[in-house]
């Protein structure tokens, strides 16, 4: 007894702070299980709410639970909700507020038109793809006139320099990539002249996209009065960019498409024989729709009002040729993503054709799908993309999807002039979507963008005639070609396919 309350007596006594804390070393395992366990039931919890794909909530907890550090930053970059974000926030309602009373007054102005349009998609089968536009993005078909569709970077800038050239009051230009060359030289004497002359120039090109290239053309065109400015450019939004490309000119007239700012959409560059891409240029009421998804960005970048007449007139110069339009667009903070959904829509209901281009072919599964369903029905459903990869993660992971579509009977070709980055789709000879968007997962769920659809017979036949021609351009992809990859290729591709969708 005695020799136990000796030994007792040589322990030194510990404060209650020291004690506290050599019981959390002795018991670690189960403070770090216990803190483990509420950071994941968090995780768990947030994820649920998303409501987002299954697929993706799963992916998402796997990493997070294995990768923590690691997870949490990928997430804060690349996973959070957008979508649920916005409405939280009352995004959408505030911009429908802003844009709502001068958008009205356009479309009232044409409500006639509009009904015509209307009664020629039900007559022809495609009032659903109408409404669906119209109910998503609030904006009915309108008049699109002198309609041109623009096959080459060439053909573009010749016209676009003109344009700018003429314009007397305002000029809005938003691209998602601007360099500094030749082309961009030229583009800053034109809109320094017509700033010299009192045209307002205002320029909103993408942060990221523009990033590696000079800004001492842009700087000398702010100084002389034009506003500048660059978008998206918060930390958290950096993996979701404003891949759009759009000129307004004056309020009435409009370009759009893939074709960015720079030389080598024009002959290539150094690393490509050619440049094959597709832009159109339209003017008329239809017109509203591109410089509403401006004035909305603009409004966010700079919190400058364009909604006045200024820049959307109720009337507008009647053009020769006058074909119905809408504009489908998507962004990751959309609640309706038009442009995708638009997409889905016309391939499901499509009965003879589906002719489609991008450069890239990594789509959502809804696309996939529908595509794959049409070739099944027999509908004659092509696809068209690069044969010269810029992107090899985008190519490789490309194949994965050739299978199923080709053995569903749809084709797929492959464009070796050079370059390809058109960004096209022609549904039965009736329907025709020229715009911005990819086929693959950050155009059709990143990234901000848009397609313009023209309802005409005409205009969309013309494009098919584009289409043939390219064909003379490319090879066929066969199912042999594709069975021949190595098992090494099949792992490589599929691994990427992974990864893409991860994003």
């Amino acid at each position: 007894m005695g020799n136990c309350q000796a030994s007792q007596s040589f322990r030194p006594r510990l404060s209650r702070k020291r004690a506290m804390e050599w019981h959390i070393i002795e018991n670690w395992p189960a403070y770090f299980g216990a803190a483990f366990f509420l950071y994941w039931l968090t995780v768990l919890v947030v994820l649920i709410n998303d409501q987002r794909n299954p697929t993706r909530t799963l992916a998402w907890l796997i990493i997070l639970t294995f990768l923590p550090l690691f997870g949490l930053v990928l997430y804060f970059f690349l996973g959070r909700n957008w979508k649920k974000i916005a409405e939280q926030n009352g995004l959408h309602e505030r911009l429908h507020g802003l844009a709502a009373p001068r958008l009205s007054a356009v479309h009232e102005g044409y409500a006639t038109e509009s009904k015509k349009a209307r009664a020629w998609a039900a007559k022809h089968g495609w009032a659903a793809l109408t409404a669906l536009i119209e109910q998503a993005e609030g904006g009915p078909p309108l008049p699109a006139w002198d309609a041109q569709i623009l096959a080459s970077g060439a053909e573009k800038f010749a016209r676009l320099k003109l344009d700018l050239a003429g314009a007397k009051q305002t000029v809005n230009i938003q691209y998602f990539i601007w360099e500094r060359d030749a082309l961009t030289a030229e583009l800053t004497a034109i809109l320094h002249e017509r700033i010299a002359a009192g045209v307002e120039v205002r320029i909103l090109n993408d942060f990221i996209g523009c990033l590696p290239y000079s800004k001492a053309e842009l700087k000398q065109l702010a100084a002389v009065g034009a506003k500048v400015h660059f978008d998206v450019r918060q930390i958290g939004k950096a993996n979701y960019r404003n891949h759009r490309k759009i000129v307004v000119i004056d309020g009435v007239l409009a370009y759009t498409g893939g074709i960015n700012v720079a030389q080598k959409y024009i002959d290539g560059g150094s690393r490509y024989p050619a440049w094959r891409d597709t832009h159109v240029c339209f003017a008329g009421p239809a017109v509203t729709e591109l410089q509403k998804l401006f004035a909305l960005r603009w409004y966010e970048a700079t919190n400058e009002n364009l909604f006045s007449e200024r820049f959307f007139p109720d009337v507008y110069p009647e053009g020769k040729c006058s074909v119905p339009a809408q504009v489908a667009a998507t962004s990751v903070e959309d609640k309706w993503e038009s442009a995708r959904r638009a997409h889905v829509l016309a391939i499901s209901q499509a009965r003879q054709r589906v002719w489609v281009q991008s450069p890239y072919f990594v789509p959502d599964d809804q696309i996939y799908e529908a595509m794959v369903n049409a070739a099944l029905a027999g509908i004659d459903v092509r696809l068209m993309m690069t044969g010269w990869p810029d992107k090899k993660t985008a190519w490789y992971a490309a194949h994965t999807y050739f299978g199923p579509l080709l053995e569903a009977g749809g084709r797929i070709f492959l464009y070796t002039k050079g370059f390809f980055h058109a960004k096209t789709m022609t549904i039965d000879g009736m329907l025709l979507a020229i715009g911005t968007m990819n086929l693959d997962i950050r155009s059709l769920e990143l990234h901000k963008e848009l397609m313009v659809w023209f309802l005409d017979e005409d205009l969309t036949r013309e494009h098919e005639s584009i289409f043939q021609a390219d064909l003379s351009h490319c090879e066929e992809y066969s199912l042999d070609r594709l069975r021949s990859l190595s098992r090494l290729a099949v792992f490589r591709n599929s691994a990427l396919r992974l990864a893409s969708n991860l994003l």
